[in-house]
């Protein structure tokens, strides 16, 4: 309560803070624009939505621990990816998926995953990772 009272009070509104609409109407600026513009000034970093580029040569596997929602497009080649294995019958298995070039993914819960590049024509697997909408971002129900 007390640290909620204080964040309030500080002149600069930090990226969790909501911006007040007659601070920025005063301004001329749009809310939405008020946010990177306070990133640049305060030196906090904003999340990113835009998609990371990630390059596996054939045989070269990376583990990434990956949130829910994040989505994954193969541009090029061929890539394996492999969830924690499961326990099944008394024996572990862990569970690979095949995705080819032009196929899209979305991570279906958040976790450690190893991601293997295969042989294909392509001399590397480019992969594209755009991370999940924030939740703030996603609109309320109009109830």
């Amino acid at each position: 309560m007390f640290l909620a009272a204080v964040l309030r009070s500080l002149p600069i509104p930090w990226p969790w803070q909501a911006v007040p609409a007659d601070a920025t109407r005063a301004q001329g600026v749009a809310p939405t624009q008020v946010a990177p513009a306070m990133a640049a000034l305060t030196g906090v970093r904003q999340p990113s939505t835009a998609p990371q580029e990630l390059r596996l040569a054939a045989g070269q596997s990376l583990m990434l621990k990956l949130a829910r929602g994040t989505v994954m497009h193969v541009q090029a080649g061929v890539l394996d990816v492999e969830d924690a294995p499961a326990l099944w019958a008394d024996q572990c298995w862990p569970r690979a998926r095949r995705f080819r070039s032009g196929e899209v993914w979305v991570v279906p819960r958040t976790g450690w995953w190893r991601l293997e590049g295969r042989v294909s024509r392509d001399p590397a697997c480019r992969i594209s990772a755009r991370p999940p909408a924030a939740r703030r971002s996603r609109l309320r129900p109009p109830y």
